[in-house]
């Protein structure tokens, strides 16, 4: 896991200098959304709870940073039954008009999965199939390294892995939108797949509401674990 770190460190602090450089001399924009609500799921637990996330965005010039941070916690008759912290950091460079170099890292502590913790560290292409107000798909492929251990172990599992990742967004109306992603980290332990599929509704020009489902599997978990999760929420947006 320090190798993961350090990387991630040396990564923001060369992201940190280009942003405090190019801050001095050129407009800048910064994003941000909080998430809460209600949300099911099924697979290795079955409940009712909350979800909560906080998002952030930094745009300057070529340069794009995206940080979102997820907490899951449930309770089921005052007993801990699911528990997931999960924090992703994005950054892109554009290189042509419509393609660009990112770095991403993805680490998950995420209880009653069949893993203690999942993280990752990828380098790779993307590419701007269609970038419009109303539109927009984007095609990702890249290389890089996974760490990872299972419940009841105390040795680490480590793994080269390769990336490929979809994203794509329609505004529907004036004030409604459907996204989705979908991602695959695969290496010779364990393949890990990711799908977003989200509908949002502006309320406001700051509030808005969202049904999503998201579906997360492995390839290899324990053997009293499911190898698929699923996360079906409606929560409330706030913009800022």
């Amino acid at each position: 896991m320090h190798k993961f770190i350090l990387g991630l460190i040396i990564l923001s602090s060369f992201q940190s200098l280009v942003i405090a450089e190019d801050a001095i001399t050129h407009e800048s924009a910064w994003s941000g959304e909080g998430e809460l609500g209600f949300h099911q799921t099924t697979g290795n637990t079955e409940n009712q709870n909350l979800i909560s996330s906080l998002s952030i965005g930094y745009k300057v010039d070529l340069w794009e940073h995206d940080a979102k941070l997820e907490i899951l916690r449930s309770e089921d008759n005052s007993e801990l039954v699911a528990e997931s912290y999960g924090l992703k950091l994005k950054s892109n460079y554009d290189v042509f008009e419509k393609g660009y170099l990112f770095g991403r890292f993805r680490y998950e502590d995420v209880r009653f999965s069949g893993y203690n913790y999942q993280s990752s560290l990828i380098f790779g292409y993307g590419h701007k199939v269609m970038n419009t107000d109303r539109m927009g798909l984007y095609l990702e492929t890249g290389i890089g390294i996974g760490k990872s251990e299972l419940e009841n172990s105390t040795e680490a599992d480590n793994q080269a892995l390769g990336f490929i990742g979809l994203k794509f967004r329609h505004k529907i109306g004036e004030h409604s939108a459907f996204t989705q992603e979908f991602k695959v980290e695969g290496g010779s332990e364990n393949i890990y797949t990711e799908s977003d599929t989200g509908f949002k509704v502006s309320v406001t020009d700051t509030v808005a509401l969202k049904l999503s489902l998201v579906i997360k599997s492995n390839s290899e978990v324990p053997a009293d674990s499911e190898k698929t999760d699923t996360i079906s929420a409606a929560t409330f947006i706030y913009s800022f």
